[in-house]
């Protein structure tokens, strides 16, 4: 029987895992984790809160993963379908709130609050409409999206990799659209610094963007989420899998030569065992390490 470890147990993973144990054939797989729970960006914490009538409710809440819609994530979509993972339509808005102390130099005032939802929650308080600056925000915010998808649709690459701060600076967009819209929004995909953020290049945020239907105002997708929290698809992928470990890291990754010497030697936790492949699902730089 083939033996095939998998290592690093997030999304790609589990996925990785579940298919090959599910495949036709005779082979074994093992799944490795360094940490102390499956899952990786899904998680999902209990938090219990009061209802209507004051009864304490449990409520699964995850702090990773959170939506998924039908355009971007088929694969997804099936793999809930093999699970039996049952699934809830989601309200993905978004929100920008200046606090009351702010001294930026975007012009926008502090206490500002707008939402995208509707016309009404653009201009929830009314004093946006006599605000230059929150004019300058969205006339910025309608070029962006015109001039994204533009670049999405052409795919230039050399344009493509510019930084996204020389990409805001050379094209004039202004401090208000980037302090009350555009960092704003990209701050809850990546968790990241700000000044880190403008280095990415903009192809990463354009496609992105497109994707996932954020770069138009009517027709979005409607996003989902799963019912129960993130755990319910990877407790199900994990019952389903022969051998997974948690708390056991992987050292290194010793390929073999010779005649009868096929797969490679896995270095971890729990000593070195044999594998005929391997799977790597963890981060690039985890990888060199693992093969270096």
């Amino acid at each position: 029987m083939k033996r095939i470890a998998v290592i690093g147990a997030g999304i790609s993973g589990l996925g990785a895992a579940h298919q090959l144990s599910a495949a036709p054939g005779l082979r074994r797989v093992t799944l490795f984790e360094s940490g102390s729970y499956f899952g990786g960006h899904a998680n999902t914490v209990d938090v219990t809160l009061p209802d209507a009538s004051g009864r304490p409710v449990r409520h699964g809440v995850d702090t990773g993963f959170l939506v998924f819609n039908e355009r971007t994530y088929p694969h997804l979509i099936r793999l809930f379908g093999e699970l039996g993972v049952r699934t809830a339509a989601s309200d993905m808005s978004f929100s920008v709130q200046v606090p009351d102390d702010a001294r930026g130099l975007s012009g926008l005032r502090p206490g500002l609050e707008w939402c995208g939802s509707s016309l009404d929650t653009v201009f929830a308080q009314r004093a946006n409409l006599i605000s230059p600056a929150f004019w300058r925000m969205l006339a910025d915010l309608m070029r962006f999206n015109r001039l994204a998808t533009d670049m999405a649709e052409r795919g230039d690459e050399a344009e493509l990799r510019q930084p996204i701060g020389e990409f805001l600076a050379q094209r004039g967009f202004g401090a208000a659209f980037q302090e009350g819209y555009l960092l704003p929004m990209v701050a809850c995909i990546w968790s990241c610094p700000v000044q880190q953020m403008l280095r990415f290049p903009i192809a990463t945020l354009i496609r992105f963007c497109h994707n996932h239907g954020l770069l138009q105002v009517a027709n979005r997708p409607q996003w989902y989420t799963v019912a129960g929290g993130s755990r319910e698809y990877v407790r199900r992928i994990v019952e389903r899998l022969p051998d997974a470990r948690l708390n056991c890291p992987v050292e290194r990754i010793v390929p073999l030569g010779g005649q009868g010497q096929a797969g490679v030697m896995v270095h971890s936790a729990r000593g070195a065992e044999r594998f005929g492949e391997v799977v790597l699902a963890c981060h690039p730089d985890q990888a060199l390490r693992l093969l270096g």
